[in-house]
């Protein structure tokens, strides 16, 4: 039996399944711990001000419009058509560390997605984009399907498994 009422949970990115989980923030992590410790403290106190807001839309949902920004995440099983992402590559171009933007897993769909400098769109085995927009400085990593996606400036990273049909190449 739960001893408190109130609980938290974290997304953690399980390399296995390649795809976020969710798990207890009481949950027994493996790796490297002493020098860590030392480095989460340090940057939970750094960023504060700036929570991130992780939101899911699930599968059978669809979502329209919106904008992430400051670390958000939206993990897509359903379907988002609208979105502006402006967060993700917070350690720079195809970067595994990189944990925020717009995140298709298997099933989902996103139509009409505009990324903008600092934004990311991951769109994982199974997962399909179709017209989207990627900006200077925005990135697109491709392990899904991805159709009709324009490059103004921006990068797209075809990974294996990764499908790109389409995509438009403009100058800076």
């Amino acid at each position: 039996m739960k001893r408190h009422l109130n609980t938290s949970y974290r997304l953690v990115w399980n390399h296995i399944t390649g795809t976020l989980v969710v798990a207890s923030e009481l949950a027994r992590s493996r790796g490297k711990r002493a020098g860590v410790a030392v480095a989460l403290s340090l940057a939970a106190v750094t960023s504060v001000p700036a929570l991130a807001a992780d939101t899911v839309v699930q599968a059978g949902e669809t979502v329209n419009d919106g904008t992430l920004t400051n670390h958000d995440n939206q993990i897509v099983l359903g379907t988002a058509n609208g979105m502006t992402i402006s967060t993700g590559l917070e350690y720079g171009p195809d970067n595994e560390a990189n944990t925020g933007g717009q995140w298709i897993q298997n099933g989902g769909i996103a139509n009409n997605t505009t990324v903008t400098g600092g934004g990311l769109q991951r769109v994982n085995a199974g997962g399909s984009v179709s017209d989207t927009v990627i900006r200077a400085g925005g990135g697109q990593s491709l392990q899904g399907q991805a159709v009709n996606t324009t490059l103004n400036g921006g990068e797209q990273w075809v990974h294996e498994g990764g499908i790109a049909t389409g995509t438009v190449i403009n100058e800076k």
